[in-house]
């Protein structure tokens, strides 16, 4: 232990690479990014696990999950721990557990309350133009994030938007200041198990998909119910 803490505390005090400069399209490439998934307790050898934090280090800090009840809500969600964190700036995923029969509904209506969320705070940087200058407001509104370097800039520029609303003293300012980081492009990603998306939840994955809202599945499939003992699920070959 003596010798191995100051390892540790050693490797953990690595600076990550800066995400603006790499090729983030390539699997050697992705695993560059820092992982906002650690730790989880899974299985040794787990085959689900490499994908959550591959997701994590793509699209981390900017998603929210709906998780299906199942192996990955439990090491997912092992509470009082969780193997989800943040990076230096303090953004992460935002995590929550749902019935297997509901997941897609839970992520669908998750979906839904960001993008209101994301509407009222666009609509409220409008109306506010006057007074907080066009040149802001463009810059925000126009910067779909498509690069990394695009999304720090949009990062920098709701800072420099904060400490604008901070001193205009009216109702709408407090509103857009509460809301001000939903002006940032952020998704729902909806996780589950065959069990779930095949079995279980089969019709509200259908449902979901059939809206044509933008909403991102990632399904684990081991082909049988890792989670309950070895059922067979529709994808487990006879």
């Amino acid at each position: 232990e003596e010798v191995e803490n100051p390892n540790w505390d050693y490797f953990i005090n690595l600076p990550d690479y800066n995400r603006s400069e790499l090729v983030t399209s390539t699997v050697k490439g992705s695993q560059f990014l820092e992982p906002l998934f650690e730790f989880s307790g899974a299985c040794s050898g787990c085959g689900e696990t490499p994908y959550v934090k591959l997701v994590t280090q793509l699209f981390g800090d900017s998603i929210l999950i709906a998780n299906a009840t199942g192996c990955s809500s439990i090491y997912g969600g092992n509470l009082p721990t969780t193997p989800y964190k943040t990076n230096k700036e303090g953004r992460g995923p935002a995590w929550a557990n749902s019935l297997f029969e509901d997941n897609a509904e839970f992520g669908l209506g998750m979906h839904l309350g960001l993008t209101k969320k994301q509407e009222i705070a666009a609509g409220l940087l409008k109306s506010l133009e006057s007074v907080i200058g066009s040149t802001v407001v463009n810059e925000i509104l126009d910067n779909a994030e498509e690069t990394e370097a695009l999304k720090a800039k949009k990062f920098a520029d709701i800072d420099a938007l904060n400490l604008i609303l901070d001193g205009i003293d009216s109702l709408e300012a407090k509103k857009l200041r509460n809301l001000s980081e939903y002006l940032r492009k952020k998704a729902v990603w909806i996780f589950g198990g065959d069990g779930w998306a095949y079995d279980i939840g089969f019709g509200g994955v259908d449902h979901v998909l059939s809206t044509g809202e933008n909403i991102n599945i990632l399904v684990m499939d081991t082909e049988i119910y890792s989670n309950t003992g070895g059922q067979s699920s529709k994808a487990t070959p006879m």
